[in-house]
């Protein structure tokens, strides 16, 4: 007896922990999800890189950002600038340019990465020895990526222009670009020979700038981290610019997003109430599926006709003892209906007529089943003590 009871306990509070964990995997799982978005979703910090005399525009939804900080470890002096309504680009155009002697080593790439605006000018020249011209690349890329994933930029006919001169053992080539499109550039030199290949690029740019004229706040990096703050729930533009000064190399600047924790603690508290919903609507359908209203069988006894009667036909005549005979005998024989399988074994006074899912145990009658079934912490089988998920009805035939 002890044996069983603990039993019972142990069953009772594993089935009851596993109700608490799944319930508690929902919440849980719902808020790794935010803190990876967060962290690396369209919001996560990233490392930019710009150029010299070049802006870039950023918009952020208020929504989600509390805040955005632009940090600046090289101190060039970028300029942040918040806008409420979508800044255009301006008419105006920045020059700037750069020259510089590259070393390539042999099968290796080495070049730069700048932000360019639509309506932006390239123009590329470099110089290198004959014998070494014919075995090198340079190329300007769209984006930065692997060598075996770039793609040069597209640009429409007439828009890429090129010349080549040779003096003496010096060969030049000039090219140049127009940007049809507001992303970020790589300008690669490609070294296909196994010795070191010295070189000499010239770089003008003439960038499109945006019209910082109505900018609502203004914030530089020169005095150290820049930080803006967002105004609830309007949606904020952005604009990174920078001056004509320092190395091409030193233009990387680091964009972080300080996230509203309020609004994804909301979002995830709507989710979980949704889920939970879903949840437990789907359990009510189950539920009601399992223990849906079924006709009252028919409690047969002795005087019980095995065939019934024909409609219209008189039904058959009783012989014999009359009803308080019949409870007289159903009590002298109950023990033997109990020991043969037929009386249920919690109320001793209907016939067995269900059994239970998924032990396929018949030991009750339906009304002492259903009851079972309501009373969550016994929900056990009376036979041998598993767990009952339904019950199904015994029909006559």
């Amino acid at each position: 007896m002890h044996r069983s009871a603990l039993m019972h306990s142990y069953s009772a509070y594993s089935h009851r922990s596993q109700e608490i964990w799944a319930w508690l995997l929902i919440p849980f799982t719902l808020w790794i999800c935010v803190s990876v978005s967060v962290r690396y979703g369209a919001y996560g910090n990233s490392n930019l890189p710009l150029g010299p005399n070049s802006s870039r525009l950023f918009k952020a939804s208020s929504i989600f950002v509390q805040q955005i900080q632009v940090k600046d470890d090289w101190k060039t002096g970028v300029s942040v600038y918040g806008f409420s309504e979508e800044p255009e680009l301006s008419l105006q155009i920045n020059c700037w340019n750069f020259s510089r002697f590259l070393h390539a080593r042999p099968y290796r790439r080495q070049g730069f990465s700048l932000w360019l605006n639509k309506g932006s000018m390239i123009q590329m020249k470099w110089a290198a020895h004959v014998s070494d011209f014919n075995d090198m690349l340079v190329v300007l890329y769209k984006g930065q990526h692997n060598f075996a994933t770039l793609e040069p930029v597209t640009a429409p006919a007439g828009s890429i222009f090129s010349s080549n001169s040779t003096d003496g053992t010096i060969r030049r080539t000039q090219v140049k670009y127009l940007i049809d499109e507001s992303y970020n550039y790589y300008i690669c030199v490609i070294n296909m020979k196994a010795r070191p290949i010295v070189m000499k690029i010239d770089v003008n740019v003439s960038s499109t700038m945006y019209d910082i004229r109505k900018a609502n706040n203004k914030c530089s990096t020169v005095s150290g981290l820049c930080q803006v703050n967002l105004l609830f729930p309007k949606q904020q533009f952005l604009v990174l610019a920078t001056p004509n000064n320092g190395d091409i190399n030193g233009w990387y600047i680091e964009l972080s997003f300080v996230a509203r924790v309020i609004t994804y603690i909301a979002i995830l508290g709507l989710l979980v109430i949704f889920l939970s919903l879903i949840l437990k609507y789907i359990l009510a359908w189950e539920t009601s599926r399992n223990m849906e209203t079924i006709p009252e069988v028919r409690s047969v006894n002795e005087t019980y006709p095995l065939i019934p009667p024909a409609a219209g036909k008189p039904g058959s005549f009783i012989y014999g003892t009359g009803d308080e005979d019949d409870l007289e005998s159903q009590a002298s024989n109950s023990s033997d209906d109990l020991y043969d399988g037929k009386i249920c074994v919690i109320c001793y006074d209907k016939q067995r007529n269900c059994f239970f899912i998924p032990c396929g145990h018949c030991a009750t009658c339906y009304p002492c089943a259903q009851r079972i079934v309501s009373e969550g912490e016994s929900r056990f089988c009376p036979v041998c003590r598993r767990l009952i998920h339904r019950i199904r009805r015994l029909y006559n035939s």
